[in-house]
Order: structure tokens, then C-alpha cells, then sequence
């Protein structure tokens, strides 16, 4: 079951499924699972570095780095000057949290 436990885990994937957020085991521990235990949607997880995803651009830091999120919340920072609100990148790195990534073409 990939079910978060505050006491044996130290952070937690959301369920993006309306109407259920439950909270889901990290990747990396014994438990984790790609769907949700509470509503059984896939999680979709983080992307892998050289995966093409589509993103939704929501908001520009100070230094003009562009904050992304995929489908699946995952937040990726895009260095590019571009006035798109959607956009198609190419993942260049991963952490824990967030990943960088480049641009391949721009959508809306």
C-alpha cells in the first residue's frame, strides 16, 4: 500500500485527482507505488533527465527563469525568454523536488 505515514516518512507525493489529494508514499521508500491508494489514479511522478514533456508555465522568478509544471505537478525551471503560457521542454536535470530543463518549442 502506498499510503504516506507521517512517522516513517519525511515527505509525501499529492494526488492531483479531484476530489481525493490523498497523500502517497515518496518514490525511493519500500512502499511507494505509481497510482494512488486512496482513488487509484496513476501519480505520473517525477520525469527522468532527457524525457520531452509538456508544461504549463505559471509563474517567472526575478532572475526571468520561467517555474514550470508538468501534468503531474512536478515543477521544472526553464531559463528562456519566451511570452508562452504552455510550452514543450526537454529535461536536462532532476532533484528531489524540482528539475531544469530546456526548451523545445513553445505552445499558446
Amino acid at each position: 500500500m502506498g499510503r504516506y505515514q507521517p512517522g516513517q516518512h519525511d515527505s509525501f507525493i499529492s494526488c492531483n485527482t479531484p476530489r481525493c489529494g490523498a497523500s502517497n508514499a515518496p518514490e525511493g521508500s519500500p512502499e511507494y507505488d505509481t497510482d494512488c491508494w486512496r482513488c487509484g489514479e496513476p501519480l505520473g511522478g517525477k520525469p527522468e533527465p532527457g524525457d520531452t514533456v509538456h508544461v504549463d508555465i505559471v509563474d517567472e522568478k526575478a532572475d526571468g527563469t520561467l517555474v514550470c509544471k508538468t501534468e503531474s505537478g512536478f515543477v521544472l525551471f526553464l531559463e528562456a525568454d519566451i511570452a508562452a503560457i504552455e510550452a514543450t521542454v526537454r529535461v536536462t536535470s532532476v532533484d528531489e523536488t524540482y528539475g531544469e530543463a530546456e526548451l523545445v518549442e513553445t505552445g499558446s
